[in-house]
C-alpha cells in the first residue's frame, strides 16, 4: 500500500465554495487526503463507501439531504464516519442522525480546533469499523466456501448438539460428523470451537431460519 493511500481519508460535502475551501485548507495542513464535493449525489457516485475515512457533511444540501446521504451510507454498510456540520434549525435532524450511527455534528459557525478535534475522533472511529467489517467480510467469505452438509452440521454444533445426535438427525455417522467438523474448522481457519463461535458471532450465524434444519438423506 502506497504512502498516498495509507493517509487519513476526508470527504468534505457542501454546497458552499468558501466553505468546501475553508475545511480543505484547514485539513490538508494536517495531511489528510481531502475530497470535497458540492452535492450528496456526487460524492456518493466517486467515495470509497468501503474503506474507512471521515465525511463533514453539510445537512442542508440540495437534491439529496445531508441526512439521506448518511441513510445511505448506513444501509450500504459503509465504515465512513460521518460529522453533520448544520445551522441551529438543523440540529434536531443531526441528533437524529447521530442516534442512527452519526459521530457528531458542529454548529455554524465553526470553531477550527473543534473541528480538528471532532474530525480526529471520527477517524478513529472509522478505523475500527473498518477493522471490523473486513473481519465479517473474511467470516462470509470462509463461510462461503463451505458446503450444504457442512453448514447442516455447523449449525447443529453451533447450538451445542452432540455427535450422536447430529448423526442421528443427519442420518449420517458420528465419524463423518467429526470427518464434517474437521474440514469446517479448516475451510473457517478456526483453531478451536470458541474461536469458531467468536468468527460466527461477527455475523450474526446461523441466520434464524436456520437455526433448525430439516433432515437431509
Amino acid at each position: 500500500m502506497s504512502a498516498e493511500t495509507d493517509r487519513p481519508r476526508v470527504y468534505i460535502v457542501d454546497g458552499d465554495d468558501n466553505a468546501r475551501r475553508a475545511y480543505r485548507q484547514l485539513l490538508q495542513s494536517l495531511g489528510y487526503m481531502i475530497e470535497d464535493f458540492a452535492t450528496g449525489s456526487s460524492f456518493l457516485a466517486a467515495a470509497d463507501l468501503e474503506s474507512a475515512g471521515c465525511v463533514v457533511l453539510d445537512s442542508h444540501l440540495g437534491e439529496i439531504s445531508g441526512a439521506d446521504v448518511h441513510a445511505r451510507l448506513r444501509a450500504s454498510g459503509s465504515p465512513l464516519s460521518v460529522v453533520f456540520v448544520c445551522s441551529t434549525g438543523d440540529v434536531p435532524s443531526a441528533v437524529a442522525c447521530m442516534r442512527s450511527g452519526a459521530s457528531h455534528y458542529l454548529l455554524k459557525p465553526i470553531r477550527e480546533q473543534q473541528l480538528l478535534d471532532i474530525v480526529n475522533r471520527a477517524l478513529r472511529k472509522s478505523a475500527l469499523e473498518a477493522e471490523h467489517a473486513l473481519a465479517r467480510r473474511a467470516v462470509l467469505a470462509h463461510l462461503a466456501r463451505l458446503t450444504p452438509r457442512e453448514r447442516q452440521v455447523l449449525t447443529q454444533l453451533v447450538e451445542g448438539v452432540q455427535y450422536d445426535r447430529v448423526s442421528s438427525s443427519l442420518g449420517i455417522t458420528k465419524r463423518t460428523v467429526e470427518a464434517h467438523r474437521r474440514r469446517i474448522m479448516e475451510k473457517m481457519g478456526a483453531r478451536t470451537l470458541p474461536q469458531l463461535l467468536q468468527q460466527l458471532a461477527r455475523v450474526g450465524w446461523p441466520p434464524k431460519a436456520a437455526a433448525h434444519p430439516e433432515p437431509t438423506h
